[in-house]
């Protein structure tokens, strides 16, 4: 029979005898290192003073730790036991550790979380905003329910890579958006202690570190001064059918010669027209601000005209679209790409308006104004420097002038007589 007080060489045949009775069986070889016999199982533990006090640590059950295993743990915890560590107290302190972990990553956000949240805290123009939702639900749809403490640089490199072989420029987007909301929920998510729950720098970093952004060609594409008579020719001649108002023709004609955006000059209200003194206002989507333009004559004829017969808010109308005014109409600019053979884009028709102003030589300045850019902040001079709304008309008329030609004047006359 085994003693129950003397130190015994503990053996695995010899702790697999032991029966089921209450006891302590101490090491004869591991001075401190035993097994203590419960009825229903067997542990292995450490017996050490710590400071002057006696302590008793678990090592594990017999069974799951094999005896080496056990002799090897008990000797580094009686070690650290010898330098006044007690192995209860850290192992209190690490599990409290891991509770407030596993409390926090209880709290940690979804992507879809996280992009809610965004949602309710910004406000996105609505294109931006179809953008996002585009990207959420197409590109990263597969992570919505993954937390974003979960989302690696392994995971953001290999999606931009295959987002990149369909599109390139839609792969930058979708990480872009991803970024955009990663940083937010830096910010947005905090612990108790005011701390972030997620790593400070987003895992798009990646991309920038090993350079793998996409590079996109910024598009210069205009319409050629010489193909321009043929474009003109083919908006003016163009037959709305249907549009006794003559929307769509008049919509184009107003692109090109302001240089607006598609979508805000799509949207241009009767309460941004000065009729009396010339003036038309926008509301620029890129950055927000107001801009205002002096119109060249012909522009004002045709808003006179415009005026003469449109009685609701909209310069630019559509009874089938939920907004009341024009949106996008790309099928009328692909007839009249078909009908003249000049291809362009709305986003043309602005280049083009800044083209022809860079070739009459007006200045940075002024083309700056007549575009709406905002001004580089690095740029002392650009806040001394103001344009006249004279200077801004002479642009006006001149761009207009090369614009249309010997149409100007046909033009003119007409819109003057139908605004009578």
């Amino acid at each position: 029979m085994t003693s129950k007080n003397k130190r015994v060489r503990l053996t695995k045949n010899l702790i697999e005898s032991l029966p089921a009775d209450p006891a302590i069986y101490r090491d004869s070889d591991l001075i401190g290192f035993a097994v203590r016999v419960q009825k229903t199982y067997k542990t292995y533990i450490v017996e050490k003073k710590v400071n002057g006090q006696a302590v008793r640590h678990t090592l594990g059950i017999v069974g799951q730790l094999t005896l080496p295993q056990a002799r090897q743990k008990a000797s580094e915890t009686l070690a650290m036991m010898g330098q006044g560590i007690n192995p209860n107290e850290q192992k209190r302190t690490e599990q409290k550790a891991h509770e407030h972990e596993r409390e926090l990553n209880r709290q940690h956000p979804t992507l879809a979380d996280a992009y809610t949240a965004f949602l309710s805290e910004r406000t996105l123009k609505p294109n931006t905003r179809h953008d996002y939702d585009k990207v959420m639900e197409k590109y990263l749809s597969d992570w919505q329910n993954k937390k974003l403490a979960d989302i690696t640089r392994k995971m953001v490199q290999d999606k931009h890579k295959a987002l990149t072989e369909n599109s390139p420029a839609q792969a930058n987007m979708a990480m872009r958006v991803f970024r955009a909301v990663y940083n937010f929920a830096v910010e947005h998510y905090l612990g108790d202690d005011e701390n972030p729950l997620l790593p400070a720098i987003s895992p798009t970093k990646t991309l920038t570190a090993k350079k793998a952004w996409n590079k996109i060609k910024r598009k210069k594409t205009y319409i050629n001064e010489d193909k321009m008579p043929d474009w003109v020719k083919a908006v003016v001649e163009f037959e709305n059918r249907g549009q006794s108002l003559e929307t769509n023709k008049d919509f184009l004609l107003t692109l090109i010669l302001t240089g607006f955006r598609r979508s805000e000059c799509e949207s241009i209200a009767w309460s941004a027209i000065d009729l009396k003194y010339g003036f038309v206002s926008s509301i620029d989507p890129k950055n927000s601000e107001v801009h205002t333009l002096p119109m060249g004559d012909v522009l004002w004829a045709l808003m006179k005209k415009r005026r003469k017969y449109i009685t609701g808010n909209w310069v630019f109308p559509s009874a089938k679209s939920k907004s009341g005014h024009i949106v996008n109409i790309s099928k009328v600019r692909e007839k009249i790409n078909n009908e003249c053979g000049v291809k362009f884009t709305f986003h043309d028709l602005r280049r083009t308006f800044a083209s022809i102003a860079e070739n009459l030589d007006y200045g940075q300045y002024t083309i700056k104004r007549l575009l709406n850019h905002k001004d580089d902040d690095n740029d002392v001079t650009a806040g001394y420097v103001q344009i006249s709304d004279k200077k801004l008309r002479q642009a006006m008329n001149e761009i207009e002038s090369t614009v249309l030609g010997e149409w100007r004047e046909f033009l003119l006359d007409e819109y003057n007589k139908k605004a009578l």
